[in-house]
């Protein structure tokens, strides 16, 4: 056996024993639906026909042309009309006409899905609507924050020095203490109206900010998820989020809520007011006005929504305006969309739209359902959503929630029906029978928009890709006090680790930027690199930073959990470039690239940011990144010294 022989075989097996650590995360690429299609009626008619069904939804491919869906029609011998005003361009239709086989027309090559119109309703339980309103605390009232025990009725101040002053980005009043000693625990302090949040900070500990909306000492829901925390960095600006359900009206607590163009499918309109109460509620928990001295507080409140109507005011909608709704949200300009609404039949409709949604980087937040029992409802289910059960002031779950292998995570949804106490459900602004106030609603229809608001605040850290926002809000989870992942997910939602999580993240990406631009001039013009001259060492430099950068290019294309990130987190990018170029003086260019690929690797896998998120993969895709490590890392030395003794 030659030399040569021996070295390639070499290589190809090392390729090879690198290709296999892949294998353990094959079975999540290729893993099968999480449901069962449904076996609807054969025979299929119109709205007056010989079927139950009211309709019949036909769903275009994409690349599908006006003159395909005629000639469909024709051929099938069916009326077809979109099923709202923006379906047309998505290829979304409905049978208003005719009769014909549902199979026959599934098989079509121009269908990606065809299916009788299904039912969908809001994800909340028969008692959840218990008024508090503002009479109880008047909405007038100056806010009373109190500094370290919530027991304390006191307002009388005792004799500490006071500091107030503005925060450095202005944003914050910080309010500091400076105690005569043991009754600093009984402080508390009547804020008369301030223009911001405020921070205490008592004797030194910092006590976290709060708002002067006077109601918002009732929204327990805000404590569990430390809210105050996530508020210290970020307040969800520049997110876009996608409140698909009853609409929402601007009711008297939104009057600082930002709001983009939205549209009402139920009526067919562009003004998605909300005639039921729900969908307002739920845009409440994301992104009510907060330090306005009004009601309560939102979790994003610096965030903007996109209302979208798609159920009545009898709470009930279809699986085509929905379909129509995740593909507008889409395509609009949301960031993260919130349905807190559910059926328990899967449709094939939905599931293609929640797929388009997702492609184009939008986060899915959705309720697991009120059935009281296990078994998580649609679309909450389909694997591009996050399904999200419930939990009461106690941190265990709901008496109502859904439950199930597909629950990501828990959030707060309140828990009324034993106590009837509206302390123990989620109090946020809405108009609900015809009274403009504030409402304490339980549901997990109220769990799934703290997950949406957490995602907007991760969102407006930088943290844009849905996999990745999946894996800070499992990573960052509070431990619930029960071990069930079924009912928990991987836990109960905690925005203050998220935001501190998701800023490290971010941070620690631009110090390696920096660290990696300076290391690069450093070698490609402080070092002696022999006989080589500015271009090459211009090279080098510029071969290093592309190997560290390329990688994160590719995920920002593809997303975080994309197959194609196997070839870009890998050293076979490097191996190519150092095998094509081991012959010539580019080997050194080579070698940089190597080095680049192999930092990226490293930093990805100290910082727990590999694409391959542990949300999705666990511990399968650590083989896969230590060994594409090793490799990458050992290239650049190999090549380096090859390359380093052809110059002696």
């Amino acid at each position: 056996m030659t030399k040569s022989l021996r070295n390639t075989l070499a290589t190809l097996g090392i390729a090879v024993a690198v290709g296999a650590t892949a294998v353990p995360m094959l079975s999540v690429w290729t893993q099968k639906e999480s449901y069962e299609p449904i076996a609807y009626p054969t025979q299929i008619g119109s709205i007056s026909g010989s079927t139950k069904w009211p309709t019949v939804l036909v769903d275009f491919n994409d690349s599908t042309s006006d003159a395909d869906v005629q000639a469909f029609a024709t051929q099938y011998g069916l009326k077809l009309e979109p099923n709202s005003i923006e379906a047309k361009d998505n290829r979304l239709y409905r049978v208003v006409a005719g009769k014909a086989d549902l199979e026959t027309l599934r098989h079509d090559s121009r269908v990606q899905a065809a299916e009788p119109e299904i039912q969908f309703n809001l994800e909340q339980t028969k008692q959840d609507a218990q008024e508090f309103p503002c009479s109880t605390m008047p909405c007038s009232e100056v806010a009373k924050i109190r500094a370290i025990d919530p027991t304390v009725e006191t307002t009388k101040m005792p004799d500490p020095t006071v500091h107030v002053y503005d925060s450095q980005d202005d944003s914050l009043l910080k309010v500091r203490y400076e105690s005569d000693g043991g009754n600093s625990a009984a402080v508390s302090l009547i804020a008369s109206g301030p223009s911001k949040p405020i921070e205490i900070n008592l004797d030194g500990v910092i006590l976290g900010t709060r708002p002067n909306d006077p109601l918002y000492d009732k929204q327990w829901n805000f404590r569990m998820i430390d809210t105050e925390g996530a508020w210290e960095r970020t307040r969800g600006k520049g997110a876009v989020v996608a409140v698909i359900d009853t609409g929402v009206t601007q009711a008297r607590d939104f009057k600082q809520t930002k709001f983009t163009v939205g549209y009402d499918f139920v009526n067919k309109k562009v003004n998605a007011d909300d005639d039921h109460g729900h969908g307002t509620h739920v845009a409440g928990t994301i992104a009510e006005s907060t330090n306005n001295n009004e009601g309560v507080a939102g979790i994003a409140f610096e965030a903007t929504i996109m209302p979208l109507k798609v159920l009545s005011s009898e709470g009930g909608g279809t699986s085509g305006d929905i379909a129509d709704a995740i593909r507008f949200a889409a395509d609009k300009g949301a960031n993260i969309i919130n349905m807190s609404l559910g059926s328990m039949y899967p449709s094939d409709v939905i599931h293609e739209a929640c797929k388009y949604a997702r492609k184009k980087g939008v986060t899915i937040v959705c309720a697991a359902g009120n059935s009281f029992r296990e078994g998580v409802g649609y679309p909450a289910a389909f694997p591009e959503c996050i399904a999200v059960s419930s939990v009461g002031p106690s941190g265990t779950l709901s008496k109502f929630s859904s439950w199930g292998k597909q629950v990501a995570i828990a959030a707060p949804g309140g828990d009324m029906i034993d106590s009837r106490d509206p302390n123990d459900g989620i109090l946020q602004n809405t108009v609900y029978s015809g009274q403009d106030d504030y409402f304490a609603f339980q549901g997990t229809s109220m769990a799934s928009p703290h997950v949406a608001g957490a995602a907007a605040l991760a969102y407006s850290q930088g943290t844009k890709d849905p996999a990745k926002i999946l894996d800070l809000l499992k990573k960052t989870a509070s431990k619930p006090k029960e071990n069930n992942v079924k009912k928990y997910g991987a836990g109960i939602l905690n925005v203050g680790k998220l935001t501190a999580k998701a800023e490290a993240e971010n941070g620690w990406k631009l110090r390696h930027t920096l660290a990696l631009a300076f290391a690069g001039l450093l070698l490609a013009f402080g070092g002696p690199l022999g006989r080589r001259n500015v271009l090459l060492r211009a090279g080098v430099g510029a071969a290093i930073a592309g190997g560290f950068f390329v990688p994160d290019m590719v995920t920002n294309l593809v997303g975080a959990d994309s197959a194609w990130n196997l070839l870009s987190f890998s050293a076979l990018v490097p191996a190519l470039l150092v095998w094509a170029l081991r012959r010539g003086p580019g080997l050194k260019l080579a070698s940089g690239a190597a080095l680049g690929f192999g930092v990226n690797l490293f930093a990805n896998w100290n910082n727990a940011t590999i694409p391959f998120t542990t949300a999705t993969f666990g511990a399968s895709a650590l083989p896969w990144t230590l060994t594409n490590m090793a490799v990458a890392l050992g290239l650049a030395v190999a090549s380096a010294f090859w390359a380093a003794k052809r110059l002696r």
